[in-house]
């Protein structure tokens, strides 16, 4: 099954989706702020990253890069509650391939995951 690492500062987000993924199935890795998956990142066997535009220290945004360099072909998931234009335009300059909406449903989540499992990155 598919691995999925989600970055969140918010514990009790990260660990519901953690749950609702891992009960579809996949292999979910959490990591509660970007340093403490960077420190893990040349162990790290992923096939999505899901990242919250907004953690402690290092943002979602600024991870990206990171990843990147490592991941070229990984989707990227970013979780943000903003809408706003220019959030929106960042992430997909920075390669994100799909924006998920604060609140989501589960079913949103796990439509995003599914159709990020089944495409390449941009």
């Amino acid at each position: 099954m598919p691995t999925i690492i989600i970055v969140d500062d918010e514990e009790e987000l990260r660990e519901n989706l953690q749950d609702l993924l891992e009960f579809k199935g996949y292999t979910v890795i959490s990591y509660p702020n970007g340093e403490d998956m960077l420190k893990q990142i040349d162990s790290i066997n992923s096939d999505v990253f899901l990242l919250d535009f907004q953690l402690p220290g290092l943002s979602g945004i600024e991870l990206i890069p990171h990843i990147r360099a490592k991941f070229p072909d990984i989707p990227i998931g970013l979780v943000t509650a903003s809408s706003q234009p220019n959030t929106i335009e960042e992430a997909e300059s920075n390669g994100v391939n799909r924006i998920i909406f604060k609140p989501y449903s589960p079913m949103d989540m796990l439509q995003a995951v599914e159709e990020m499992l089944n495409q390449e990155a941009i």
